[in-house]
């Protein structure tokens, strides 16, 4: 999923570089990973993070945080459904943006990099509500919710 999309926004005349961390069926990115992921972050204009069906004591977690502090906007793709943003909250542990493709095919990625980089606008809504995860009985994002600019 990492080079589809890297090829997609370079494709739309963005320099984009592809570095895969891991997947939701690894055990995540490794520490060594994180640490590259984070170099690699510094000076950029923004980072694209790409999760799927993160646990409560994943790695990916970790990841996304460590992004989010080097102070470069980073955007969150949920590549299997909208529930990892959930387990990416936590005081200035947020990323900038969270978008849901529910699949990740190259179709879906190639939507994303579109909608990423402003050449469509973003038209999905939640079909479903998403709770958080540190209380479930609270709903983060109600059904409805969806990003517009």
């Amino acid at each position: 999923p990492t080079a589809v999309l890297a090829r997609a926004l370079s494709g739309l005349g963005f320099t984009a570089e592809a570095l895969p961390t891991g997947t939701g069926d690894s055990p995540g990115p490794s520490a060594e990973r994180i640490e590259a992921a984070v170099a690699a972050a510094r000076g950029r204009d923004a980072v694209i993070v790409a999760t799927y069906d993160i646990a409560a004591g994943s790695t990916q977690r970790t990841l996304v945080a460590r992004l989010v502090a080097t102070g470069v906007p980073v955007v969150h793709l949920a590549l299997r459904d909208p529930y990892d943003i959930a387990r990416l909250g936590g005081r200035g542990t947020e990323p900038a943006a969270s978008l849901a493709t529910y699949c990740w095919t190259n179709v879906e990625l190639r939507a994303a990099a579109r909608v990423i980089a402003g050449r469509v606008t973003p038209q999905g809504r939640l079909p479903v509500a998403v709770r958080r995860a540190d209380d479930p009985s609270r709903v983060l994002y109600p059904i409805g919710h969806g990003l517009g600019y």
